[in-house]
């Protein structure tokens, strides 16, 4: 890697590095896998992620085009109106205004999306600029 930087040591480590067309330095190397503390929401999110993959499997064997226009209906309603517009517009920014019935409906389809909790969302979506910038 091109340009490395100079560790505390007055060494320089081939695994540290800038990182290609931006001007961040990389200070540590992390193991996002193995060598990580695994919490009780990082396993459920696993073993949930696995069992729908496995799911999947059985796709081609029950196939019709009525639960392919509903997997769309439900990708439609829960993603882009549950996700897209409620959590991340409306909760976490605060950039739309509904009508509260309206607001509590979308946020209930968005928990029917399978996602973190809406608080792990917001913290997440918080949180970006700051770790960012």
């Amino acid at each position: 890697m091109k340009n490395m930087i100079t560790l505390s040591q007055g060494g320089k480590d081939p695994e540290y590095g800038k990182i290609l067309l931006s001007n961040v330095m990389v200070t540590r190397k992390r193991n996002l896998i193995m060598g990580r503390t695994w919490r009780t929401l990082d396993i459920e999110m696993v073993v949930s992620i696995l069992f729908i993959h496995l799911l999947v499997l059985f796709a081609p064997f029950t196939f019709t085009w009525g639960a392919l226009w509903a997997a769309y209906a439900a990708f439609v309603l829960r993603g882009i109106l549950g996700i897209g517009l409620s959590y991340h517009r409306n909760l976490a920014h605060h950039s739309l205004k509904l009508p509260r019935w309206l607001e509590y409906t979308f946020a209930y389809i968005g928990v029917l999306a399978f996602q973190v909790r809406f608080i792990y969302f917001f913290h997440a979506c918080r949180d970006i600029p700051r770790k960012c910038f």
